[in-house]
């Protein structure tokens, strides 16, 4: 379609910049007005790049906690994380072209992940294993990367 998503924030953002901003004389306004372009140019960037992004992240976490999931049963002390991780596992599939169930599925594996993080002294001792802790962290290490573009340089350019 044209324009496209990304084209049309971006017209609004650059009529915000070069008709309305000037035009602001109150310095709390031209600062939430320079907040919201700034949300802007990150949701321009972003909307090309969600669902792929999520997708990709999906299939990540999803293989991290399916190699976690079977030294938790054999555990048996951290059923209550075992749960947790089990509940996000057998979510219905989420369809590429819906980024609104892409989401929802991968906060739920977001907060099995910050649960076997939080409790992470707990599922050392369960599976005597401390090498989960590294499988996660390195997980996390792969979606920052995944998502860096969506941050970096939108948030970290020079105030207008």
């Amino acid at each position: 379609m044209r324009p496209t998503t990304r084209e049309l924030i971006e017209r609004i953002s650059d009529a915000l910049e070069r008709q309305v901003a000037p035009a602001v004389d109150d310095k709390w306004a031209s600062s939430v007005l320079r907040s919201a372009t700034q949300l802007l140019n990150h949701i321009a960037v972003r909307t090309e790049s969600e669902a792929r992004v999520l997708i990709e992240d999906n299939q990540d976490v999803r293989q991290v906690l399916e190699g976690i999931a079977p030294r938790l049963a054999r555990a048996g002390a951290a059923a209550a994380l075992h749960a947790a991780i089990d509940n996000a596992l057998h979510m219905s599939e989420a369809e590429p072209y819906d980024p609104v169930a892409l989401d929802l599925r991968n906060e739920a594996y977001q907060v099995a992940v910050e649960l076997l993080l939080k409790h992470r002294d707990v599922v050392q001792q369960a599976t005597g294993d401390s090498g989960l802790c590294r499988e996660l962290c390195a997980y996390l290490k792969r979606r920052q990367a995944r998502e860096r573009h969506l941050y970096f340089p939108v948030f970290t350019g020079p105030p207008f």
